[in-house]
């Protein structure tokens, strides 16, 4: 299933997500598969996590069943229970025990939009971009109990285009989930604007996820294209 996560939903994070999308199964009542043990859950899972404060329209989720409902009547039912903010796109059927999404998608489109009203910082912005795409490597630091590493990101960014619009720059970034380091698109704000000279105060970096991917060369699939 496809999810979409706008409004004041973006600031639900991964783990209320999931309780809020349990919950609405549940009022749905539909023939959930639930897991074994004391505590039984919805056999639910999510293809990857949003940062906190991102909006989307490219949640994946996979939700296991007792017996096959057909998928409009399915999609229907769920979308009456969706709490606001969050809406059901697009519900399709794939066979059971299937791959873990999370395993096998490999790339995550955004689109960042940034409010720059200083045209100079915009044309900035705009060359920075083309350093990047230039550079051989990018190594940032990383630093996780207690120790720090470094990883050179350049490999992880597929697609960096930026264009200038009023007061505003448009980001389109496509960046590679690699389960060795991955780069938020935050991150790759920060960097343009390093690399420009700016300052990026936070509430001025608008992220958006708009697809998640399996790439292989040069083909993107859509996860229900894995089954």
């Amino acid at each position: 299933m496809r999810m979409g996560k706008e409004g004041t939903a973006r600031w639900i994070s991964h783990l209320d997500l999931v309780r809020a999308v349990e919950r609405a199964l549940r009022r749905a009542r539909v023939p959930l598969a639930l897991s074994q043990g004391y505590n039984p859950l919805p056999k639910l899972s999510f293809a990857s996590a949003l940062s906190l404060g991102n909006s989307s329209e490219a949640e994946y989720f996979d939700v296991e069943l007792t017996q096959r409902m057909d998928p409009a009547a399915f999609h229907a039912t769920l979308s009456a229970q969706m709490p606001d903010g969050l809406a059901i796109r697009e519900t399709r059927e794939v066979p059971p025990n299937g791959p873990a999404l999370a395993a096998r998608l490999n790339l995550a489109s955004y689109r960042v939009t940034v409010c720059v009203p200083d045209e100079a910082a915009r044309d900035a912005l705009k060359a920075a971009a083309g350093r990047i795409l230039a550079s051989p490597s990018l190594v940032i630091p990383r630093r996780r109990k207690g120790k720090t590493r470094f990883l050179d990101v350049r490999p992880l960014i597929q697609r960096l285009e930026v264009a200038g619009d009023g007061d505003t720059v448009e980001m389109v970034v496509d960046l590679r989930l690699d389960p060795r380091g991955t780069v938020k698109p935050e991150e790759v704000a920060g960097l343009l604007a390093g690399l420009a000279s700016l300052e990026l105060p936070s509430e001025a970096v608008r992220v958006h996820r708009t697809g998640l991917y399996r790439q292989d060369g040069e083909r993107l699939r859509l996860p229900w294209e894995l089954y």
